[in-house]
């Protein structure tokens, strides 16, 4: 049977003096925009705090969205590090992975990553310097368990080449999602959150003038 699990992580730290996923654009927490991006499909989800953080803080987040939350290790520990917590902490056979403090990324990308993933092992966008983005990513979670357990030395470019079927996303072909990219928009001050909620009431704005 075909599952789908889902996993949003956020560094910890705080951001106008609240834990950093939870600081407020146009009246929403920011992890929210990621959550409510998610596809439908999904049935496991966890929300993966740093070590740090004040993983509590996001409980009543985790109610609404029905989702499990978790400590997981330093994100900067690196990229492999965190594919195998996740990819041992869900229970379906696919993962996509975003981060919670990317708000403009949209549900047909997300789901795009996901459904991709029936085919491919791991579906791997590049941003515009061309650098992988293994932790905006999905993955089939079987292959990757057992070679991220086959070879604990290997970095995260290496794992990918032994699993093998892997595809990379290029910028140009992501454009179609998002012209300007704005799933590679991470926040990290307050200047920044003033420069999403711009491009979210300028989405919304648009949006309701399609629909009329």
């Amino acid at each position: 049977m075909h599952r789908s699990s889902a996993v949003v992580y956020i560094r910890s730290g705080r951001l106008g003096g609240v834990e950093r996923g939870l600081a407020k654009i146009a009246g929403k927490p920011m992890i929210e925009y990621v959550l409510d991006a998610l596809p439908d499909e999904v049935e496991d989800l966890i929300i993966a705090v740093e070590n740090g953080g004040d993983a509590e803080a996001y409980l009543e987040v985790a109610d609404r969205y029905f989702a499990q939350v978790v400590s997981s290790g330093k994100l900067s520990e690196g990229a492999r590090k965190f594919v195998e917590f996740a990819v041992n902490s869900v229970r379906g056979d696919r993962v996509v992975i975003l981060p919670g403090d990317a708000p403009l990324i949209t549900k047909d990308f997300a789901s795009f990553l996901l459904e991709c993933s029936r085919k491919f092992t791991a579906v791997l966008p590049r941003t515009p310097a061309r650098r992988t983005t293994y932790l905006m990513a999905s993955y089939r979670t079987a292959p990757f368990r057992e070679a991220l357990a086959a070879h604990p030395e290997a970095d995260m470019e290496e794992v990918v080449r032994r699993v093998g079927k892997a595809i990379h996303l290029s910028s140009i072909s992501l454009r179609i999602f998002d012209e300007k990219l704005g799933m590679f928009f991470r926040i990290s001050s307050v200047q920044d959150l003033r420069k999403a909620e711009k491009i979210i009431r300028i989405r919304r704005k648009r949006k309701s003038i399609e629909t009329l």
